[in-house]
């Protein structure tokens, strides 16, 4: 187009063409700063359908996507089947490739490729052996799957060789443990991802950069759920879609009201004990291929008698970077202005934003008196989102501040956790934590739980999930009553005499209200009971009694996948690969897992590509969370780099301008 108009005006002098081409040149960088890539954007595809090109420069339209999720919930594991089904609907052979997220709890334990009426199964392989294989059938023509762990909570799925006009399924199966707490029990499905933010000099996130098309339709999903609570419940809700509901106390089936849904958000399901005051500690088994399993959950009161030796010290971290944008910053705010609402006289508090760069509102914790709690208000109500989400430094401020021993320190850190540098930040809370505790809050549609469970991890404290404005107050009161105190301290497993057990986690982490604690085990033999001791202050003890003859398929997946997650936190805390990488090969070929160095593929034996057409290449995108613009984040230098360049070529054309007229009137 710029061409084009220059050459409409072959009359014109040299000093009127100067102006059009600055003006057209201003319009064009512009343009292409605003849609470029920096480091602070997405690391995964975005929102809509991407047109590519084959051989010949001609464009055809992406492979669509449909996905459907059948749950099957059994006490407190969910059994979980996800199919994503590829069309090409270009006139070549085409390779469809798709980023996707999972629970960052979750134990993938197999995959399928289906091709019209043939189905093939997956095979678990070690990664970089999956791989050649894949790119070998890709080369001979032959259809094969590969599916990829990128993150712990994020996958990639790649299908080649699909014939124009042909559709593709590719089958997960996955388990998981739902969230409990107290009476609450919560499943959460995550169905898109939010964009990523990638600092300067991380390289963890590796793959290819897409710029979204907003306005596409959005991918749709189908979900069914079977729930089996194994007592009387109350009839599940979802905080985030319309359900359709049938059955009646412990047997449900569940589907949205709408049918499809945009994946746009993550389905969220909810369920409630009837008539119970507290959970109490309860015990499953799996025995597979003559090997014993356990999973071990206890809930500790709702409403413990809070003790506070000590007066609270609370810093609290709030990001404001551009992934946080529309609703994301709403409930942060809300969030932590009641957050300031459940401070006492004698607490001590900081408040300390983040984007680009961080800042702290105070320069040291400042007394809870109404003065600094006002003016931490106005500074709370006016933050906005943009720019980057540069998260290690905010918390290196943080941990690092002078801390008092007669006040207890407790770090709130609220975000969407939407970053790809996790280890470093990891290694970062294990390294200067001290005897502070941090505490997330997960903020909007689709946050990056995985990061915000592990943090809390590291940080010997609690992940807060909050998913709309309705729920700020209720939640950031809960989370408060954690704060006071610990309901249990130092608690310890005891097994009978001549039972053995491989546990995980291994260090039985302290115990807060409603908080429930989670064990996995494999044993030698099967015990009748099991032994739970603590301190709440004073001495406490729970016998669980081994259940007779039920089994709960998953157990077993699910402690090899806690125990490839600890072997993953090693490697966070900076332990050598060449060490890890074969102990966790070994657990997840073992028990057929996905894991960072392990892959599902597929192969079809028979060539579908003849070898001389040729093969193109189609990434799929995500649908944008819901209420997330695109581009979600920026760097500052990208920013600054813009509004010089602009403010450059305005002066430019001003100066022509006033030249111009001077001339005129000297004429």
């Amino acid at each position: 187009m710029i061409i084009r108009l220059l050459a409409t005006r072959p009359d014109a002098a040299p000093r009127t063409a100067l102006p059009w081409a600055l003006l057209c040149l201003a319009a064009l960088l512009l343009s292409a700063t605003a849609h470029a890539v920096p480091r602070g954007t997405p690391a995964e595809p975005g929102s809509g359908v991407f047109l590519m090109f084959d051989d010949d420069g001609q464009e055809v339209p992406a492979t669509l996507l449909s996905t459907d999720v059948d749950i099957h919930i059994s006490g407190p594991v969910a059994q979980v089947t996800l199919v994503q089904s590829f069309q090409n609907e270009g006139a070549l052979f085409s390779e469809g490739r798709y980023v996707f997220p999972l629970p960052e709890q979750a134990a993938v334990t197999g995959m399928t490729l289906t091709v019209g009426e043939r189905r093939i199964v997956g095979e678990i392989q070690p990664k970089q052996e999956a791989k050649r294989r894949y790119q070998q059938a890709k080369r001979d023509g032959h259809r094969a799957g590969l599916v990829e762990q990128r993150h712990s909570n994020l996958f990639t799925t790649s299908v080649a060789n699909i014939a124009p006009g042909e559709r593709v399924e590719v089958t997960l199966h996955y388990s998981q443990t739902v969230d409990v707490q107290g009476n609450d029990f919560r499943l959460r499905v995550p169905m898109t991802l939010t964009p990523r933010y990638q600092p300067e000099g991380d390289e963890n996130l590796s793959g290819p950069f897409h710029s979204p098309d907003s306005s596409a339709a959005p991918n749709m999903a189908r979900l069914r759920v079977e729930l089996d609570a194994g007592q009387s419940i109350l009839p599940p809700d979802s905080g985030s879609h319309d359900l359709d509901v049938d059955g009646a106390r412990g047997l449900y089936r569940i589907h949205p009201s709408d049918g499809l849904v945009p994946m746009d958000r993550d389905f969220l399901l909810h369920w409630r004990i009837a008539n119970a005051e507290q959970s109490r500690g309860s015990l499953f088994v799996e025995n597979v291929n003559g090997e014993h399993y356990a999973l071990v959950m206890l809930t500790p009161p709702s409403h413990p008698a809070a003790t506070r030796a000590l007066p609270r010290e609370t810093l609290f971290i709030i990001d404001t970077s551009g992934s946080m944008s529309g609703a994301s910053i709403r409930q942060a705010r809300a969030s932590l202005l009641e957050a300031l609402a459940h401070l006492r006289p004698g607490d001590r508090f900081n408040v300390i934003e983040f984007n680009s760069v961080h800042h702290a509102l105070f320069a040291a914790p400042m007394p809870a008196d109404e003065a600094h709690l006002q003016q931490a208000r106005r500074f709370v109500t006016g933050l906005k989102a943009s720019g980057g989400t540069e998260m290690l430094p905010a918390l290196h401020t943080a941990l690092t501040m002078p801390a008092d021993a007669e006040y207890l320190r407790q770090v709130m850190f609220i975000t969407d956790g939407a970053v790809t540098n996790e280890d470093g930040i990891f290694n970062l809370i294990h390294r200067r934590l001290g005897s502070a505790r941090l505490f997330t809050v997960g903020i909007g549609s689709s946050p990056n739980s995985h990061f915000m469970r592990k943090a809390a991890q590291f940080g010997r404290g609690t992940f807060t999930y909050i998913g709309n404005l309705q729920e700020v107050s209720k939640a950031m009161n809960d989370l408060f009553v954690k704060l006071e105190n610990p309901v249990i301290r130092d608690v310890r497993l005891t097994l009978p005499p001549g039972v053995e057990a491989e546990v995980w986690p291994r260090r039985i982490p302290d115990l807060y209200a409603s908080e429930p604690l989670l064990l996995t085990l494999k044993l030698n033999r099967v015990p009748e009971y099991l032994t739970l001791t603590g301190l709440t202050p004073a001495p406490w003890e729970q016998t669980l009694q081994l259940p007779e003859g039920r089994q709960h398929p998953g157990i077993a997946r699910l402690w090899a996948r806690n125990k490839i997650e600890a072997l993953n936190d090693r490697l966070a805390l900076g332990e050598a690969e060449q060490v890890i990488r074969p102990l966790l090969t070994d657990v997840a070929l073992e028990h057929s897992l996905m894991s960072r160095y392990t892959s599902f593929v597929a192969i079809e034996r028979t060539p579908s590509r003849p070898l001389d057409e040729p093969l193109i290449r189609e990434n799929i995108a995500n649908t944008l969370p819901d209420g997330l613009a695109w581009p979600a984040t920026a760097t500052g230098v990208d920013r600054l780099w813009r509004q010089a360049v602009v403010l450059a070529l305005t002066g430019l054309l001003l100066i022509l301008v006033f030249r111009r007229r001077r001339h005129r009137g000297q004429e």
